[in-house]
């Protein structure tokens, strides 16, 4: 098999958006969740799960644009330019993208259909994300997008594992998959 980093980068969101294998993609991670259990507060502070889901839905969103946007780019003439610190965003765009509140408000229990709507953006962002992944090949694959792909997919599971372990602290993990 010959893969290309494309299909390993393709392969890697199928894995944490919908494609169960040894750990939860985020559709199994929400599966059967309502709008009580999404917005409900660990004890001690700390994001909802209706907040992660926010946030998430906010940086795939960033992601498909940043992937869909033919703009030609200026060669970086170093690789700090390029992929940034640790910690450090690579340049003054992503100092205002970080400002950002991009987790909102902890969620309204009483509110069904509004988490619903979350929901489904979620699913719509997730499906045009594997739509303009499909449309990328290594040739046409800047350096710039290797690093935010390879850290969006990691940002994902990393919140993933968050949504797991509250909805197991609040006792609306099902009892099943333990």
């Amino acid at each position: 098999m010959n893969l290309e980093l494309m299909d390993i980068f393709r392969m890697e969101f199928d894995f944490s958006w919908d494609t169960e294998t040894w750990f939860l993609p985020l559709e199994s991670a929400l599966e059967g969740l309502n709008s009580t259990d999404a917005s409900w507060q660990p004890p001690g502070g700390g994001n909802t799960i209706w907040q992660t889901v926010n946030h998430l839905n906010y940086y795939n969103a960033l992601l498909v644009r940043q992937i869909n946007d033919t703009t030609p780019r200026k060669k970086a003439s170093n690789n700090k330019a390029t992929f940034g610190d640790i910690g450090e965003p690579a340049d003054s765009k992503w100092k205002a993208v970080l400002a950002e509140n991009t987790f909102g408000d902890i969620g309204d229990p009483a509110d069904s259909e509004k988490w619903k709507a979350v929901l489904a953006e979620t699913r719509l962002i997730c499906e045009n994300l594997r739509k303009s992944l499909a449309q990328v090949n290594d040739s046409q694959l800047e350096e710039e997008h290797v690093g935010v792909l390879a850290r969006q997919i990691l940002h994902n599971v990393y919140h993933i594992g968050q949504i797991v372990l509250i909805r197991k602290q609040q006792g609306s993990w099902p009892k099943e998959r333990e």
